[in-house]
């Protein structure tokens, strides 16, 4: 039953064309190279020498691809790292060449042969918003979170922003992306363990799927090609209740509830109609449903290991013709812990031979093995992940159908490398060190203005009722999130917001220096460490045995302060700090009086409710923390720009729902535009619709194409494909009334209707909360050309 299923899914790869370079290419490559492409491995270090870890495993096991990552010591974010990072993909391609060089059993086990140079994939995840998500920090354009590229509901920027990554990137010589993420975030969980926060692109399927298209359309227009990109979490994390670091979720929903929301991002990037918007992969994840087929109490093993749910996934309409192009599924990392406990609860034996296969037979073209050892020791993991390549060398010489599985899958990933390098030398995957030093790090100007078009003005609801800037006499005290990170493995901890950036911004823009609205001596920085330092020392209620203490720095500054500012990130029980605002609105609020309140939220603009946010002055999302956000805040502050960006996600506290923000505006007017459609014989007899131009008369029998002006939403952008909308014809002498239902495609509505009969006719258009209005009056007589008025609503 799995062989027959798997060798479905697998099967359309057979049909090898005589012309195929793929096909070419593998028959001249031996067993071991071929199966050791089906692996993307992480290692230790910068070392490339022949006696480091990734050299064995490159030049003995034929590993086809790595993924570099800081926290492994591959990319070192301090001092030239664009120039690290390029010398390190240069070093990791040349020992692809040198494994390339040593002669290998033939596949019939007679003599030895050179295998081809085929290049490795080199992959990072650069999912932005700063060293919380991105892997190569230093000396690169500070990218936006996907969140704030939502909150512009610009795909134009999503472009802007892929672009951006594939030509620093492929300057690098990273030719793999792991990304973006197209996880749909329509119910926020703040505080939750498995809280998305500003990782994805929104709440909105549609939407999402369209920043997706955008991005992955710009990463391989900015890399020349040279980039190619596996957007993830496929089928989708956003309704996962815990990370993957603990265990692997259970989702209740059928496949259909699927199709609905979490799938149909990832079926906008396989089907767009532009080949370079189209995704080469997608990175299969680690999540199980129950009612996936419809029985409510059966629950699928994770999609990544299981073969009838990816099989069905994958068998899909809007998946197959993809599938049957050429897609690469590549399984996530094999090693996380989520997986470690599904395959033993204990987490006592680390099966690694197990998990490998059976994600591989699942359907999984590339497996990426990471953190592949029970402990995060590297000796283990190496051990591990040479042990399984040996495995699956083993099943290839022994198992026919194993052998067929991998030819397939390797036949997939030759394809994508070609589409990369159109031909397999050295030179070929060399990148140019000095140059690439000269290329990344110059688009921050672009990301500013995309910065500035995502900042939202949370509360109030409108501009005109948050209080003037700051004035020059008045003092500003700013409370910073002060969590650090580790940007590398050998890196020391650096602040995600440095605590005075914020008011050193401030000062630059508005100081003496510049247009002398801020007076440094009255500007105060503080943590959020500091704030609730102060706060734990409040004594719980005053007594006269006490002698008094010194008043707090944070006391002291906050009486005297006129405005108070809070640069926020999420909020978590991971970080004790995180909920300062929180707090200090609950039990200091009687401090805010005559003062000026506003929150800046860097991260997700949801952790606040509605009596916090009553409390505020102002309310702003900001949805990304890197540098030019931070300077679109200080510029916010002093109403530099409109605030033209709007949530992509529900926000509970402010009574903001997604769902109800997308639908048609109901305040604005739907008009209705039409044409006479002619026929004229296309190929076969078939008569095709033929536009006819606008003065032609129209007569009875004649069919008229109809279609609407732009419908926008709430926020005032066009709403998602698949809206509904009704067009209404009603002939009122005769009494009677025909309704045809269509949706949306970018944003407007269209249908046809033949004027088959004499008489008055009304069309209508409704497209609910919009209501029913009659757009236009035609009075059709019998063999002369009818009259069409277009109705225009009085104001």
């Amino acid at each position: 039953m799995v062989v027959a299923m798997i060798g479905g899914l697998l099967s359309p790869v057979r049909a090898q064309q005589p012309d195929d370079p793929a096909a070419r290419l593998l028959a001249r490559m031996p067993p071991a190279v071929r199966v050791g492409q089906l692996f993307l491995v992480t290692f230790p270090g910068t070392d490339v020498d022949e006696l480091s870890a990734i050299s064995t495993l490159i030049v003995e096991d034929h590993i086809g691809g790595v993924l570099l990552r800081s926290e492994s010591g591959n990319i070192v974010n301090e001092g030239n790292t664009p120039a690290q990072v390029a010398a390190l993909t240069n070093g990791l391609q040349r020992l692809a060449w040198e494994g390339s060089q040593t002669p290998l059993p033939a596949e019939e086990g007679e003599g030895a042969v050179l295998s081809p140079f085929v290049p490795l994939f080199i992959a990072v995840e650069q999912g932005g918003d700063g060293e919380l998500y991105t892997a190569i920090i230093s000396g690169t354009t500070p990218l936006p979170s996907p969140m704030a590229l939502g909150a512009t509901w610009n795909p134009a920027h999503a472009e802007t922003v892929g672009a951006i990554v594939g030509e620093e990137l492929s300057a690098l010589g990273i030719n793999l992306l792991l990304g973006p993420s197209l996880d749909v975030l329509d119910t926020p969980r703040p505080g939750s363990p498995a809280d998305l926060g500003v990782r994805s692109f929104g709440g909105d399927p549609y939407w999402v799927g369209q920043m997706g298209v955008a991005f992955v359309r710009g990463v391989h227009t900015g890399s020349g090609g040279r980039t190619a990109v596996v957007p993830g979490h496929f089928p989708g994390l956003g309704a996962a209740d815990r990370p993957l670091s603990e265990e692997v979720s259970t989702v209740q929903k059928s496949l259909e509830q699927l199709k609905q929301i979490e799938l149909a991002p990832f079926f906008a990037v396989v089907s767009a109609e532009d080949p370079l918007a189209q995704a080469d992969g997608l990175l299969v994840s680690h999540i199980r449903y129950r009612g996936f087929q419809g029985n409510i109490y059966a629950s699928t093993k994770p999609v990544s290991f299981d073969p009838q749910a990816l099989q069905q996934l994958m068998a899909l309409p809007e998946l197959a013709p993809w599938r049957e192009a050429g897609g690469v599924a590549v399984a996530d990392e094999l090693g996380v812990r989520a997986v470690r406990r599904f395959y033993d609860p204990t987490e006592e034996v680390f099966n690694g031979l197990r998990i490998a296969r059976e994600a591989f037979v699942a359907g999984n073209d590339l497996l990426i093995l990471s953190h592949f050892a029970q402990t995060d020791d590297w000796e283990s993991h190496i051990a591990n992940v040479r042990a399984a390549v040996a495995f699956f060398r083993e099943k290839y010489s022994s198992d026919p159908t194993f052998q067929v599985w991998v030819d397939e899958a390797v036949l997939r990933i030759l394809r994508l490398k070609l589409r990369l390098y159109s031909t397999f030398t050295l030179n070929g995957t060399q990148v140019d060190v000095e140059a690439a030093v000269g290329v990344v790090g110059q688009h921050r100007e672009e990301v500013a203005l995309i910065a500035r078009d995502a900042v939202t003005l949370l509360s109030p609801p409108s501009p005109e009722l948050r209080p003037a800037p700051p004035a020059a006499d008045e003092r500003i005290v700013i409370f910073t999130d002060d969590r650090q990170v580790i940007p590398c493995a050998d890196c020391a901890p650096v602040y995600v917001i440095p605590p005075t950036l914020l008011a050193d911004t401030l000062v630059r823009l508005y100081g003496p220096q510049a247009t002398l609205q801020v007076q440094p001596d009255r500007v105060s920085s503080f943590t959020f460490s500091e704030l609730m330092d102060y706060l734990a020392a409040l004594p719980a209620a005053p007594s006269a045995e006490v002698t008094p203490l010194p008043p707090h720095p944070v006391e002291v500054a906050l009486q005297q302060a006129d405005w108070v500012l809070f640069a926020m990130l999420d909020v978590t029980d991971q970080v004790e700090h995180s909920g300062a605002v929180r707090r200090f609105l609950a039990g200091q609020a009687d401090l805010l009086q005559d003062k000026e309140v506003v929150v800046f939220a860097f991260g997700a603009p949801y952790y606040l409710d509605t009596t916090e946010i009553a409390k505020l002055s102002a309310y702003f999302g900001l949805y990304s923390h890197t540098e030019p956000f931070v300077e679109a805040a200080a510029r916010a502050l002093f109403d530099e720009f409109p605030f033209t960006g709007a949530p992509p996600v529900s926000v509970a506290g402010l009574s903001y729902n997604l769902l109800t923000q997308t639908q048609p505006d109901p305040a604005q007017i739907i008009e209705v535009f039409y044409e006479v459609v002619g026929n004229e014989q296309g190929e076969g007899g078939e008569e095709t619709p033929q536009p006819t131009p606008q003065s032609r008369e129209v007569h009875q029998g004649d069919t008229l194409q109809l279609w609407t002006n732009t419908i926008v939403d709430r926020n005032g952008h066009p709403v998602p494909d698949g809206t509904p909308v009704e067009f209404i014809f009603t002939y009122p002498q005769e009494g009677l009334e025909h309704t045809v239902q269509v949706t949306t495609r970018d944003g407007i509505a269209e249908t046809t209707v033949t004027l088959d009969r004499v008489g008055q006719l009304q069309v209508s258009v409704r497209a609910e909360p919009v209501p029913r209005a009659i757009r236009l009056e035609m009075n059709i007589p019998e063999g002369a050309p009818a009259e069409i008025v277009a109705i225009t609503p009085t104001p």
